[in-house]
């Protein structure tokens, strides 16, 4: 079996280690930290296939992870499936806010359209 891993692959014990060692010393693990999350949040991007804008989710996303940092607890489960959850969930409160905005452009459009002028005839 290699050693070498696929650039699309997340070790969680990497992961983990990063994760602490970043809430320690955050300027100089910082890169390893974004290089690791860059890999779930396109993985799950492009798994999940959500309709959304692709680089504003992803910076959503970016910010979303680095404010909960500090509540992951790897004795609570794997740094893997708790983040996987939260940028899940972000995503489909994105995906649901631009689903509702769409709806109301919709509406409004076909309501602008059969209304009858003010001024009447």
């Amino acid at each position: 079996m290699s050693s070498k891993k696929s650039k699309h692959y997340l070790n969680n014990k990497e992961f983990e280690a990063t994760i602490k060692n970043y809430l320690e010393s955050p300027s100089e693990y910082e890169s390893e930290l974004v290089s690791k999350l860059d890999i779930l949040i396109n993985n799950i991007l492009m798994s999940f296939k959500f309709k959304v804008d692709y680089d504003d989710a992803k910076q959503e996303c970016f910010m979303l992870v680095f404010k909960t940092l500090k509540n992951f607890d790897p004795s609570n489960g794997s740094a893997f499936n708790y983040f996987t959850t939260v940028i899940v969930n972000n995503l489909k409160l994105l995906y649901t806010k631009n689903k509702k905005y769409q709806k109301k452009i919709h509406d409004y459009q076909e309501l602008i359209t059969t209304r009858q002028p003010w001024y009447g005839t």
